[in-house]
């Protein structure tokens, strides 16, 4: 499946925050948005999402207009992580990864013995069973992020999209949650669309990359051919160094 951005533009009390945007996202490969606060990234992925509206211009969701597919038709193609979710009622963590069977569920039918076998499978890849019947507001932030990955797996959808996924995790859950995802847009042809701030992370975990800046595409492609120490330090305004590391065969930025 193709996610395909035509000409997109969006502003807010008359303020250009997104301007003549064109992209592709396609299944199987993993696409980082990088950029400064401000940039836009937020607001292209809530219109990816459908939960804002474009000015002018188009999103295909497939072959069609994102403008007349339905929320759970929506859902069943994209998942959402968002960079947290607070919880007004005291939920356990498998019902919060059970809503994302919610899309193939009809009004008021309980989640099935398949569904509850999808979810404990995912949260046993993510380490989480042990939290199953935990409380998912008394989770620390790592906690709970790790399981709002795992509802939007469990929601098998073709693609994922994170609001920067990782800022509240350590660095080993870090790692341990972008390789992951990496595993199923290789494994299984997932498309995955992030928001992330770490260029090293980003530089390491995804094939391709975006690079907003002023509510403009600054740079798009691969990400060994986008990244450079010019091309980070026009993006961000502070100096970049690039190590090469002979061993994982990536390049480091410090």
């Amino acid at each position: 499946m193709e996610i395909k951005v035509e000409n997109l533009n969006f502003k807010y009390n008359d303020n250009d925050v997104l301007s003549k945007i064109n992209l592709k996202f396609n299944s199987g490969k993993i696409y980082g948005i990088l950029g400064r606060n401000g940039s836009g990234k937020t607001t292209l992925i809530k219109l990816i999402l459908g939960l804002l509206k474009q000015n002018s211009g188009n999103i295909y969701i497939g072959k069609e207009n994102s403008t007349t597919i339905n929320f759970k038709k929506l859902s069943k193609l994209i998942a959402f992580v968002p960079q947290d979710y607070e919880s007004q009622t005291d939920i356990s963590v498998i019902d919060i990864v059970l809503m994302g069977r919610n899309p193939y569920l009809n009004t008021f039918q309980n989640p099935s013995k398949e569904d509850y076998k999808i979810c404990y499978r995912v949260m046993e890849n993510l380490n989480l069973t042990h939290l199953s019947n935990y409380s998912f507001s008394k989770l620390s932030g790592g906690q709970r992020q790790m399981v709002l990955v795992a509802r939007a797996i469990a929601q098998e959808t073709e693609f994922i999209v994170f609001d920067e996924p990782i800022s509240n995790l350590d660095i080993k859950n870090q790692h341990d949650v972008l390789a992951f995802i990496k595993n199923m847009a290789n494994r299984y042809g997932k498309g995955i669309i992030v928001s992330i701030h770490d260029p090293n992370l980003a530089n390491r975990y995804c094939d391709n990359i975006v690079m907003l800046k002023d509510g403009q595409v600054f740079k798009n492609g691969l990400s060994k051919d986008v990244f450079s120490e010019n091309t980070l330090k026009e993006l961000y305004d502070i100096d970049f160094n690039f190590i090469e590391n002979d061993i994982i065969s990536h390049y480091k930025i410090n």
